[in-house]
């Protein structure tokens, strides 16, 4: 599955600095597949978390996340979702005063041409991270929105929400973050897909609107 989405991605979104470029791939004389992919120097998001961020970090957090739903809506614009996002595999530095990208692991995505026209779909997810509606349903674009809302708030309050394993119900009772963030976190990671913004676009605005404020 991750070698024929990256085939796509790469064809249909050459320019794009958001994704892994697949070098080579195929079988090994015993059988078993193989993909050969770049590599980059950006480090996961995971070891930029901490349990309270300063208001710088927590700034540079959200132009983060912003620059990742626009990585992200590259994605859906070709018809594929993610579906398993999270602070392993976004990959991120700065440079030039900006936060550079990679959105990496695409083993669960799930491509529209492909699964809707009956390829096999059972994707790993990460509890806590991917949308909870899976798998009981196909996900579509509001399904990485979820998992975007739920990175996003592991940034700005660490890894603790986890060990409760409902995201939401964390936001709901922060009172450290600011009461616009809080709205546009709790819209993301909504129970039910038609809560959610239905776009990473959309749930990009509202972040910026956040960061202007901020």
């Amino acid at each position: 599955n991750e070698i024929a989405t990256l085939v796509s991605i790469n064809g249909a979104l050459p320019a794009s600095r958001h994704f892994p470029v697949l070098i080579d791939h195929g079988r090994l004389r015993d059988g078993r597949l193989y993909l050969m992919m770049s590599l980059f120097d950006e480090w996961p998001l995971a070891t930029r978390i901490v349990a309270s961020p300063d208001p710088p970090q927590r700034r540079a957090h959200l132009r983060t996340m912003i620059e990742a739903t626009r990585g992200v809506a590259e994605l859906h614009g070709i018809q594929i979702w993610h579906v398993d996002l999270n602070p392993i595999n976004i990959l991120a530095r700065w440079e030039g005063g900006a936060p550079l990208l990679r959105i990496v692991d695409f083993e669960s995505s799930y491509e529209v041409a492909r699964h809707s026209a009956g390829a096999f779909y059972d994707p790993p997810t990460t509890p806590g991270f991917s949308a909870p509606e899976l798998p009981r349903r196909p996900p579509d674009a509001r399904s990485d929105v979820f998992s975007l809302g739920a990175v996003l708030y592991t940034l700005l309050a660490g890894y603790e929400w986890t060990r409760v394993g409902n995201v939401r119900r964390r936001i709901e009772a922060d009172q450290e973050i600011a009461p616009g963030l809080k709205d546009a976190l709790l819209v993301a990671v909504a129970t039910e897909p038609a809560g959610r913004f239905q776009s990473v676009g959309d749930f990009g605005a509202a972040l910026t609107c956040c960061l202007d404020r901020a």
